[in-house]
């Protein structure tokens, strides 16, 4: 239900509040019922007892998306309440309310539950501006809001202004939609709320600080927080993870850049996934690259050569580029074996259609790869190189993708080979736990005997999720989450010779779903739960090769061992938003990865 109140007429608030002659229109969201015309759930929502009557609780993948707030949002004055309970404050960020849309450059501001598990307030002056609040309790009801005044703006909690910040500038007013509990991020649903919201209200001018505190009243009724399912454990619990800035640097460590990003020289925009490997002497690194946006039909997938570790590269050339109508070929993934090189390539129609994959072979006399045509269907698109089993087969990790949308499940896949015939392959999808709303499941795995372990990107929040097999890979646990920290970001993950397993992506405590530091979480010899977390590069990288700046995303790692050193390709986006990436390369003696 939706109550407008315009000029003179009395505004009831949780109580009775008289708001003077001068207000504008105000607007509130009672959020008591699923089934209300004034506001849409994407994903669920279930109702259940609030701070006044009823509320709507979100399951953490979910968020609500208001209709009817276009005559408060003319104004460039405005205070938005609304009452909160979360049931979890160690998530990554939770958006309580916002109006941004980041793809689309639409930013303005952000009430939330922050990493740190505090109240906070984000307002966009071409970098985000920040008021800091109090850490609430888990399963209490407090009150939060914003108010906006055209030179600052401050953040209250519990009837009381908790800070303020000076602005620059009136906040620029977007075509962003007001959400609660989430963005919706023009289709991709991100920092998503868990617990329980209600009686949203926005009034078209800066409430005074007397005002403020008139709308506040203490609320003893609790929920009580659902009991969470065990969490997968890829930690070991009895070893202590640092925070970001906290975590060891890997020594010895060799930087090369393997293609900088340069569209104003070249004209390619989109660069992503890169994939790696040493054949017949020489290193092979191949990418996906497009001249336009991401995921349409001019996508290519490319590849260049290096005769000295990755110092210097040869030219740009092409695997494929997708020469039959409204196809694209995209990143992919090496497999050299009995001095033959291969790949696989995701490849898709028109802008995300009928994903599948695609395989070649390298004409070692020509220099040219023999395409081989469609060797996977349903999605399928290869993640990680195949990994030999003990069985004679080989494993692929993968995923499951389509057009993309961000309340959907994609699940973690893995495609296993006849033999060496690698023109023939099983496709096996993951299953996913019913707690996972959303997943973007591309994953990786590594094998232990007849035991593989899937470790996969979610959506809900910023963990791994895992899946394990008994059976080398042929039927599977379900995915679910796991109590180790993990962007959400393709992983790679493997066995190296020392026995240890690893993970390369961004691991650290308290910090989200930030790209940044690339980290590699190893495992002691011939365990299967990681203990300690190495950075191998941050943001700010001076006086070495690759982009460096304050804040960065260094994302899409793989992984290979060579030689006694792990080659760990990345995209690097030097600030820059989206992926408009530098594809990078770290190389990380094996014996600098040890855990006593």
């Amino acid at each position: 239900m939706t109550t407008i109140a315009r000029l003179g007429i009395v505004f009831l608030y949780c109580g009775v509040l008289s708001l003077p002659a001068d207000a504008d229109d105000s607007i509130r969201w009672s959020l008591d019922t699923v089934a209300s015309d004034d506001i849409a759930i994407h994903g669920s929502a279930r109702p259940a007892s609030g701070a006044s009557g009823k509320s709507l609780v979100l399951d953490g993948g979910s968020l609500i998306e208001t209709k009817g707030a276009g005559n408060v949002f003319s104004a460039d004055t405005f205070t938005l309440s609304i009452w909160v309970n979360p049931y979890a404050i160690d998530r990554d960020q939770q958006i309580i309310a916002a109006k941004n849309r980041y793809s689309l450059g639409e930013r303005e501001w952000s009430l939330m539950l922050d990493r740190d598990g505090c109240f906070r307030l984000y307002l966009w002056q071409d970098r985000w501006l920040t008021i800091d609040g109090p850490q609430p309790q888990p399963g209490h009801w407090h009150h939060v809001g914003l108010v906006l005044h055209r030179d600052r703006a401050e953040l209250f909690v519990d009837g009381a202004i908790t800070g303020a910040v000076k602005l620059g500038r009136p906040i620029r007013s977007t075509a962003a939609p007001l959400t609660l509990g989430g963005v919706n991020d023009d289709g991709h649903l991100r920092q998503t709320f868990l617990g329980a919201l209600d009686d949203a209200r926005m009034v078209s001018r800066a409430l005074q600080p007397a005002e403020i505190a008139a709308l506040y009243r203490p609320v003893t009724a609790t929920h009580e927080i659902p009991e969470q399912a065990p969490l997968f454990e890829l930690w070991d619990e009895s070893s202590r993870l640092a925070k970001a800035a906290e975590l060891p640097e890997v020594s010895d460590v060799e930087f090369h850049v393997i293609k900088k990003w340069d569209q104003p020289g070249d004209g390619y925009k989109f660069l992503h996934g890169v994939s790696l490997a040493w054949h017949r002497g020489r290193l092979f690194a191949s990418i996906g690259h497009n001249q336009g946006e991401e995921n349409t039909v001019t996508e290519e997938a490319q590849y260049r050569v290096s005769d000295d570790a990755g110092k210097t590269w040869g030219p740009l050339k092409i695997i494929d580029a997708g020469e039959e109508p409204d196809l694209a070929v995209s990143h992919g993934v090496f497999l050299s074996h009995d001095q033959t090189l291969w790949a696989f390539h995701g490849a898709y129609y028109g802008r995300m259609e009928h994903i599948h994959t695609r395989a070649y072979r390298l004409d070692e006399t020509s220099g040219d790869w023999e395409p081989l045509g469609v060797v996977l269907q349903r999605g399928f698109w290869p993640m990680n190189q195949p990994v030999p089993m003990d069985d004679g087969n080989w494993i692929m990790p993968g995923f499951l993708g389509k057009r993309y949308s961000g309340d959907a499940v994609f699940p973690a896949a893995v495609a296993i080979s006849h033999g060496d015939d690698f023109t023939k392959w099983d496709l096996v999808a993951i299953p996913v736990d019913d707690t996972v709303k959303r997943m973007w499941g591309e994953s990786s795995l590594f094998v232990d005997g007849k035991t593989v372990v899937n470790l996969a990107r979610y959506g809900g929040a910023a963990v791994a999720l895992a899946a394990t097999s008994n059976d080398y890979g042929r039927t599977w646990s379900a995915s679910r989450p796991s109590n180790l920290p993990m962007a959400t970001s393709k992983p790679a993950a493997g066995v190296l010779s020392t026995g240890q397993r690893y993970l390369v992506c961004t691991t650290a405590k308290d910090n989200g779903g930030k790209r940044s530091p690339l980290t590699i979480a190893v495992s002691r010899p011939h365990e299967n739960t990681f203990s300690r977390v190495f950075v191998i590069r941050r943001s700010v990288h001076r006086d070495q090769p690759g982009e460096s700046a304050d804040q960065l995303s260094l994302s899409y790692p793989c992984a290979i061992e060579h030689d006694g050193k792990l080659y760990v390709g990345f995209s690097n986006n030097g600030g820059r938003r989206g992926n408009l990436n530098s594809a990078e390369m770290a190389v990380i003696p094996v014996e600098a990865l040890g855990v006593r």
